[in-house]
């Protein structure tokens, strides 16, 4: 019998173990960052059941996806900026060496590139579980799963798993370029990257680390929402990957 107050354990396993983000493995531009944002009980069990719905994807249609669970704004005409695909978005339209890139180019690709299923972007998560923060941490009320008594368990339980997925997609699909955002995860990018080449990361002048192989340039920079991180920053980042073709 379903209770209410709980996750269907069995669906929030499957999830954990199954879904990666979202976009296109085949694309040129990939994008990882730590974990989602998300809300209460309520609005996170919606998400599971939709992904469910959906057919237990590793990786969805961003805006599909959205838009199924109520939160479709993002992908209307006029859609405001989401301020972290803001940036991401801006490292692509760089990187493909479009100049005076302004508001209008970066809300189109929003509304209609960035995490498509079929386009060129792909948005991985470290993390399968959204949280709004890393002090809050509401499944330990919510699921009966034992790894989920605290995030301490939770990311112990994940981890090695995830990098070890994470590193093998970008070893087959090897895209052009890979940007890890949050500095404060660079132990973990470095420990994706560390699977693929053994070339170090190094500082560039304007503040983000590369290295790069045959086939893929790699980039840890800050996250798009940190205090000081500017617009010329991630143009920047498009600049360096543009000047790197494979």
């Amino acid at each position: 019998m379903n209770n209410p107050d709980f996750f269907n354990d069995e669906l929030l396993e499957k999830l954990i173990e199954t879904f990666y983000g979202y976009g296109n493995f085949q694309g040129n531009y990939w994008f990882i960052g730590m974990e989602e944002s998300g809300g209460q009980f309520e609005e996170i069990k919606n998400r599971i059941n939709i992904w469910s719905d959906r057919g237990k994807k590793e990786i969805e249609d961003i805006a599909e996806y959205h838009i199924a669970l109520g939160y479709g704004e993002s992908f209307k005409p006029g859609a405001k900026l989401q301020p972290t695909w803001n940036k991401l978005i801006r490292i692509v339209l760089s990187a493909k060496v479009q100049e005076n890139i302004n508001t209008e180019d970066v809300r189109t690709y929003q509304i209609h590139e960035l995490g498509r299923i079929g386009k060129e972007t792909c948005l991985l998560e470290l993390l399968p579980l959204p949280s709004p923060s890393l002090k809050h941490w509401i499944y330990k009320e919510h699921s009966r799963l034992s790894y989920l008594t605290d995030r301490t368990q939770y990311v112990k339980h994940c981890l090695e798993n995830r990098i070890n997925k994470i590193s093998e997609k970008i070893k087959k699909h090897q895209p052009q370029a890979v940007v890890f955002y949050g500095t404060g995860y660079e132990y973990y990018w470095k420990k994706i990257t560390q699977q693929i080449t053994n070339v170090e990361f190094l500082p560039t002048s304007e503040g983000f680390l590369t290295c790069r192989n045959s086939q893929t340039v790699f980039v840890i920079s800050q996250h798009p929402v940190a205090f000081g991180a500017t617009t010329e920053y991630f143009h920047n980042i498009g600049k360096l990957i543009a000047a790197n073709p494979a």
